[in-house]
């Protein structure tokens, strides 16, 4: 069982174990080690000194992880190349781009700013596979394996200035906008206070939206603080108040996103999925996304057509899979959505430009141009627990055999572990929400008994 990898790379409490310097400069140690290792695809180098792309998020604590990697990266002769505060994509995009071995972001994504991460890309731009990640952490935790400092070889290091340029001119040239009709369409655009906040506003207001920014202010420790994609209410506030057309959220790394309607009534993943798929004239492939997609996405991809392949949950699944399928098109309903074509990995902004490209064309109301299906209701609850293994205790196997036998053949319930938080998670969804309550309660019950 690994110790330090997640559902999404490293993440803890920035500053305790396992995101602090000292593992930092083992994660260092060890990437130094796997380019010079032929057998580690996507992560070999040349005769030439390799060199690696480190991004970070707004977070008051990524400048203390990032000059613990650059310092212990340097010492073991690696170039790197340092981009600052970028959206997780940029880090992606401009790994393979800059023609690095590796990538990191350090980024907690949509959690606290007390939280931080490690997210290691491949020279492609591609979050590790779980064998990756396996050996990666197998020498992080072997001091023997671990390479020596210091000496003569050491790497140069630069601050790589042009790189949130190159990614916005890449946003810029794949989008097209008549502006007349743009400037019809108010948008109210949540930053998160995170990795976007210096970026996405002048993009939009670039193709001439009629633009309303919030929670784009970052000062290091209100990242994700009442703002951006995982509050959902507070953006529905921001667009009745300002009379939007839709609103538009990230979080604080900008690999995900959540809309809102001119009512301010949310649009989640799967919604945003159907829309690309019915609209933005994608190849007719397979559609992945997780155990976590509705019901309803699926039925509504195969009267189309299509069929939906689910993955583990976590976007670097989703992308595997997609790699696997030669897919266009993959994602999750909390707001991750993978274009094949564009990165390795969710792109907010990216993404947001396209959906707003599909509602400009459409001239309707955005809660008439959402309308693709219904989905199934659904309830979902976290629970805190010491040891999310008690998922496998017998008693809970047996509950969660009893909650799925409740909802019968009209629904489904999953249970499973939070890859970052030490929590597990009931989800459930089905046409009777009375089943649904009494599917999740019991679950919580026998849980709460055991934790």
């Amino acid at each position: 069982m690994r110790k330090l990898f997640g559902t999404d790379g490293i993440r803890g409490v920035a500053g305790e174990h396992p995101v602090t310097p000292e593992v930092c400069q083992r994660l260092a140690g060890a990437l130094a080690v796997l380019f010079h290792d032929s057998t580690m695809e996507n992560l070999t180098t040349a005769a030439v000194r390799p060199s690696v792309i480190i991004g970070q998020d707004s977070r008051i604590s990524g400048d203390m992880l990032e000059r613990a990697l650059t310092a212990h990266f340097a010492s073991c002769g690696v170039d790197v190349r340092l981009l600052g505060i970028v959206p997780t994509a940029a880090a992606s995009i401009l790994t393979k781009k800059l023609g690095a071995n590796a990538g990191i972001m350090i980024s907690a994504s949509h959690n606290p700013f007390r939280d931080n991460g490690l997210k290691v890309f491949d020279g492609e731009g591609s979050k590790l596979t779980d064998d990756a990640e396996a050996k990666l952490e197998g020498i992080m935790m072997d001091d023997a394996l671990l390479p020596p400092s210091g000496g003569e070889a050491c790497g140069l290091v630069r601050q790589e200035d042009d790189g949130l340029a190159i990614y916005r001119n890449l946003l810029m040239t794949s989008s097209v906008f008549d502006k007349s009709e743009a400037a019809a369409v108010k948008i109210v655009l949540d930053s998160a206070n995170g990795a976007l906040s210096s970026t996405a506003a002048g993009v939009f207001r670039e193709f001439n939206f009629d633009l309303v920014s919030i929670h784009d202010s970052p000062n290091g420790s209100n990242i994700n603080d009442g703002c951006g994609a995982t509050n959902p209410d507070v953006l529905a506030a921001a667009v009745i108040e300002h009379q939007a057309d839709v609103g538009i959220a990230f979080d604080g790394d900008g690999d995900r996103l959540l809309l809102a309607d001119e009512n301010g009534d949310p649009v989640d993943g799967d919604t945003l999925l159907a829309i690309l798929i019915r609209d933005g004239n994608f190849p007719r492939r397979p559609v992945v996304s997780t155990i976590m997609a509705n019901l309803a996405l699926e039925q509504y991809l195969t009267a189309g057509g299509r069929e939906l392949i689910r993955t583990a949950v976590g976007d670097r699944h989703v992308f595997e899979e997609m790699r696997r399928l030669d897919a266009a098109l993959g994602g999750e309903p909390s707001g991750h959505i993978i274009i094949a074509s564009h990165a390795h990995t969710g792109d907010g902004l990216f993404v947001a430009l396209k959906l707003m490209e599909c509602f400009v064309r459409s001239q309707k109301k955005f809660s008439e141009f959402r309308n693709v299906f219904r989905p199934y209701p659904s309830l979902s609850e976290n629970i805190l627990v010491m040891n999310k293994s008690v998922i496998h205790l017998p008693e809970v196997e047996a509950a969660l055999e009893q909650a799925k036998a409740t909802l019968q053949d009209n629904g489904r319930v999953i249970l499973r572990p939070s890859g970052t938080e030490p929590v597990v998670r009931i989800y459930a969804e089905g046409e009777d929400q009375r089943r649904l309550r009494e599917a999740v309660d019991l679950l919580r019950n026998v849980i709460g008994a055991v934790r």
